[in-house]
C-alpha cells in the first residue's frame, strides 16, 4: 500500500471517528468532563499508536486520560500491587486472558455485563472475534474487552521449501522431516525455532503440541494430566524437534528470540503468534521479506486440525478496576480505545497487527498491508480457548509445566521424569486450592 493511499484512509477514518465521538458526546452533554481516567498497559506498538489518538478523545469528551505504559515485568508488579492494596490508582488495567479467572475470583476487576447492557456507546465494537471475547469470560460474566490478540500459525521460508523440493507440512511427522532437511548446523541453518524458555512463556507454545497429540493439562477430576501417554508423546515430539533441529540455545528462547532467529535468516520454520507479521514483513527489521509463507499449524496424530488445532491463543484485554471511583467514565474510554475505528487507525498508522475486530482483520487495508490474513482468520475459527485451563491457579500450573518442559529440551531430564515432577508440583497447587476436598 502506498503512503498516499494510507494517508487518505487514515484521514477518512479519523474524520469518521471524530464525528462519531462528537455526536455521542454532544447528545450526552459531556457527562464526564473534568474526570481523569488512569490507564496502565504494556509498552507496545499498539499502546503507542493509541496514545497518539488520545488528545482527540480528550477534546471531544472533556475528560483527561493519564496513560501509563511499562515493560511487562514492571507492569505486572504495579498492577498486582494496586489491585491487592485496593487503592484504585489505575481505573483501567491490562487483563491477560489467562489471568481473568484469578482476578475475577479475587474481586479485583469489575464485570462489564451491566455496563454493556445499559451504557453501550455507539462506537462499541460489535464484531470482536468471539474467541477473544470468550477468553475474557469467567463464571458466566465478561470481565474485559479485547485490546490485543493473536493465534498460532506456522510461518516458513518459501525459498527453503522450494530449494529442497518439499511441500508445506500438513502433519507433525512431515514437519519433523522438513526440519531435519533444513538443518545444516555447520552453516548455522536450523529447521525450526519455538519458545522453550523456562516458565510461563513456554507452555503457551509447547502445550499447543501436547494438545494435538491428545494430551491435556488436567483430567476430568482436575488431576494433572501431564503424565498421560498422550501428553508424554506430545512433549517428546516438542522436545525432540527442538533438540535435534533447533538452534543450540533454543532452550532460552522466548518469543523475541524466535522472531529474531527467523528474520535474520537462520531458521526455516517458526510456530508462534500471528502478530509477528508486522515485524517479519517490515524491510527495516527483516532480512527475509518476500520469502515468507503462512500456513495453519500441522495436524497431530490425535485428529485433524478441525478437532485439535495447535491453538497458541492469547488475548490481552483491558479491564476496569473494581475499586475505581470512575467506573462509568472508564467504561466510555474503554469502548473508544477498543472500537473498530481506533483499531483500524492503529493498524494503518501504528503497525498494530494484534487487532481484535473481525471486520478490521478482514478489511482490504489489513490484507493489502500484511500477507497471511486468510490463514489468521481460519486459525481463529479452529483455535480452542480451553487448551489451557481458565482457572485461578493457571500461573502456578504454567510455571510448573514450562520449567520441566524446558529441562527436557536442554537434555537435563527425560520427558517422563520431568513430567512426574510437573505432576507433583501441579498437584500440590491444586490440593492447596481445595480442589480435592
Amino acid at each position: 500500500m502506498g503512503k498516499g493511499y494510507k494517508g487518505i484512509v487514515w484521514f477518512v477514518v479519523a474524520i469518521l471517528t471524530i464525528i462519531g465521538l462528537s455526536g455521542m458526546v454532544l447528545a450526552q452533554d459531556q457527562p464526564y468532563a473534568g474526570t481523569t481516567v488512569t490507564i496502565i498497559t504494556w509498552d507496545t506498538a499498539t499502546a503507542r499508536a493509541i496514545e497518539k489518538l488520545i488528545p482527540e478523545f480528550e477534546k471531544a469528551t472533556g475528560m483527561k486520560i493519564d496513560w501509563n505504559v511499562f515493560a511487562e515485568p514492571v507492569l505486572r508488579e504495579k498492577v498486582i500491587a494496586d489491585l491487592a492494596a485496593k487503592t484504585g490508582a489505575y481505573d483501567i488495567f491490562l487483563l491477560d486472558g489467562w489471568q481473568t479467572a484469578r482476578y475475577a475470583r479475587a474481586g479485583y476487576v469489575a464485570a462489564l455485563d451491566d455496563l454493556l447492557a445499559n451504557k453501550k456507546s455507539e462506537y462499541y465494537c460489535e464484531d470482536f472475534a468471539p474467541i477473544y471475547l470468550d477468553a475474557l469470560r469467567y463464571d458466566g460474566k465478561l470481565w474485559g474487552l479485547p485490546y490485543y490478540g493473536h493465534v498460532g500459525i506456522m510461518m516458513y521460508r518459501k525459498d527453503w521449501f522450494e530449494e529442497k523440493g518439499i511441500t508445506v507440512p500438513v502433519n507433525t511427522d512431515e514437519l519433523m522431516a522438513a526440519a531435519e532437511k533444513f538443518t545444516d548446523k555447520a552453516n548455522n541453518k536450523f529447521g525450526i525455532a519455538m519458545r522453550a524458555i523456562k516458565g510461563e512463556d513456554n507452555p503457551i507454545i509447547s502445550t499447543s503440541w501436547t494438545w494435538v497429540h491428545g494430551g491435556e493439562w488436567l483430567d476430568e477430576d482436575m488431576k494433572p494430566g501431564v503424565t498421560s501417554p498422550e501428553f508424554i508423546q506430545g512433549a517428546k515430539w516438542f522436545s525432540d524437534i527442538l533438540k535435534n533441529y533447533g538452534p543450540p540455545d533454543v532452550s532460552r528462547y522466548s518469543w523475541l528470540e524466535v522472531q529474531n532467529a527467523f528474520v535474520t535468516g537462520t531458521t526455516g520454520v517458526i510456530f508462534d503468534a500471528s502478530d509477528f507479521i508486522g515485524r517479519i514483513e517490515d524491510p527495516n527489521l527483516s532480512q527475509i521479506v518476500g520469502k515468507i509463507g503462512y500456513a495453519l499449524a500441522p495436524a497431530g496424530p490425535f485428529g485433524p486440525v478441525s478437532e485439535r488445532y495447535a491453538s497458541h491463543l492469547f488475548t490481552a484485554g483491558m479491564g476496569i478496576n473494581a475499586d475505581s471511583k470512575n467506573i462509568e467514565a472508564a467504561w466510555l474510554f474503554l469502548q473508544w480505545m477498543t472500537s473498530k475505528d481506533v483499531q483500524m487507525r492503529t493498524m494503518i498508522e501504528g503497525g498494530n497487527t494484534g487487532i481484535t475486530s473481525v471486520s478490521a482483520m478482514a478489511s482490504e487495508e489489513f490484507s493489502k498491508t500484511y500477507p497471511g490474513v486468510p490463514v489468521i482468520l481460519e486459525a481463529l475459527k479452529l483455535a480452542n480457548p480451553d487448551y489451557m485451563p481458565h482457572i485461578a491457579e493457571y500461573p502456578e500450573l504454567c510455571e510448573a509445566i514450562g520449567t520441566q518442559i524446558s529441562r527436557t529440551v536442554t537434555g537435563e531430564a527425560s520427558v517422563e521424569d520431568a513430567m512426574k515432577i510437573a505432576y507433583d508440583d501441579m498437584y500440590k497447587v491444586l490440593e492447596q486450592a481445595g480442589y480435592y476436598q
